[in-house]
């Protein structure tokens, strides 16, 4: 059995409750009633323009644990930057994009890598493989969606939350998202694929940052490759401009830049 990083044991607990939770209660008198009216309200919930600030990465890759300090600044609608450091804020690593291109390289390392900003190129550090966009949002507290044709609403009482069952057009696809009412903000997201469980983000202590600010904590789960991870927010400013030159990183002197290509590889969010 696969051992959970310290501070990831609340996340399995809400986790594995929501997917266990009773969803056949009758739906909150006065609020909404379809799916498509929940998903409408969370998704109309304003994200913060942007957030930076320091978080710590727990991760488990291949059954291996990785462990680091990591100053975050993302932007809407797709910039991002992940700057891996050690306790005494020295850079290893890292990954940034303005949206359109990227880099990546570690410090020391001969080679530096750059190109568009696919989302398996967005995955060499941080191993969540969204487009930018979807990237930026899901750490501001909104999961990205699978294309869905058909959808149905419950209550789950056990989580005091609204449960969205989403569908594709060849029913291939399934996402169950957890929304809290009231706030309408996203708890959970579980992604199926041909009736297997392929990914899963669930966000913790919701407002500990503030009502408007995004999750404390987010935790994502990657069952084919073996991935589980979590990132925690801590010191984090809303809202705030960041310059473009920010993002646009260029390689580090004396290092030689190596283009990645993009491959398609098919994916959760829309």
């Amino acid at each position: 059995m696969t051992r959970l990083a310290p501070g990831l044991s609340s996340l399995v607990v809400v986790a594995v409750a929501a997917l266990a939770g009773c969803s056949g209660a009758q739906l909150p008198k006065g609020g909404p009633q379809t799916a498509d009216a929940v998903l409408a309200k969370a998704l109309a919930r304003p994200l913060p323009r942007s957030v930076q600030g320091m978080s710590r990465l727990d991760a488990y890759v291949d059954g291996k644990a990785r462990k680091a300090d990591v100053l975050v600044r993302a932007e809407r609608p797709g910039k991002v930057q992940f700057q891996a450091l050690t306790p005494t804020l020295d850079l290893v690593a890292v990954l940034s994009t303005d949206g359109r291109r990227f880099v990546s390289f570690e410090r020391g390392a001969r080679r530096c890598y750059v190109g568009d900003a696919c989302p398996r190129n967005l995955a060499r550090l941080v191993p969540i493989a969204m487009p930018a966009k979807d990237l930026v949002a899901a750490v501001l507290g909104r999961p990205p969606l699978i294309d869905a044709r058909s959808s149905a609403l419950t209550w789950d009482s056990a989580r005091g939350a609204y449960k969205v069952e989403r569908r594709s057009a060849d029913g291939a696809w399934r996402q169950e998202l957890w929304i809290t009412p009231k706030t309408y903000r996203f708890r959970a997201s579980v992604v199926h694929h041909k009736g297997k469980r392929v990914a899963s983000i669930a966000y913790g202590e919701l407002d500990a940052l503030g009502p408007t600010a995004p999750p404390k904590v987010m935790r994502l789960q990657l069952p084919e490759k073996k991935i589980d991870m979590s990132l925690t927010l801590r010191d984090v400013t809303l809202g705030e401009d960041v310059e473009d030159e920010a993002f646009a990183l260029p390689c580090p002197s004396g290092t030689l830049a190596v283009e990645l290509p993009c491959t398609a590889s098919p994916g959760v969010g829309r």
